[in-house]
């Protein structure tokens, strides 16, 4: 498997009022892999709607810290764990739906591996057809702190 590139590009929410309903103005980072805007294929394979923001939100510090602690495993913790990477742009709770990544770590490469929708009611509906995802450490490490700060 070779190594994909990791990038990202901001994400920009618009905020508006229509008819009674308000949503809130967000920005975010949108994951790029190999160039291609993650969150758009994740869609176009999964179907549904759009509306989603990054797992790094604007003005959520202690969230992003947390995240960031969990999307970037250290080279010594091995261990696979599920991240969310795009979240409700309202409040960011898995029970609106999110798309989640099975991440682990080797010790010279973080691999994206077993895409997923998930709510946290019904059974996770697995992403045929994307990824794995193999990335050097080291550019991964970068790429995601670079991310963080939308």
């Amino acid at each position: 498997m070779t190594y994909a590139i990791l990038t990202h590009t901001p994400h920009h929410r618009p905020g508006y009022s229509s008819n009674g309903v308000t949503a809130v103005e967000r920005h975010s980072s949108d994951f790029l892999i190999n160039g291609e805007s993650l969150l758009l294929r994740l869609i176009a394979i999964a179907g549904g709607h759009d509306d989603f923001m990054g797992c790094f939100v604007r003005g959520f510090g202690a969230v992003t810290d947390s995240i960031l602690s969990e999307i970037s495993p250290s080279s010594s913790d091995f261990r696979p764990r599920r991240v969310g990477l795009y979240i409700c742009p309202e409040c960011g709770d898995i029970g609106c739906g999110r798309f989640s990544v099975l991440i682990e770590r080797t010790a010279d490469a973080v691999v994206w591996k077993e895409f997923a929708y998930e709510n946290g009611y019904e059974a996770l509906r697995l992403i045929e057809g994307l990824g794995p995802f193999r990335f050097e450490a080291d550019k991964y490490k970068q790429a995601v702190c670079g991310a963080s700060n939308p």
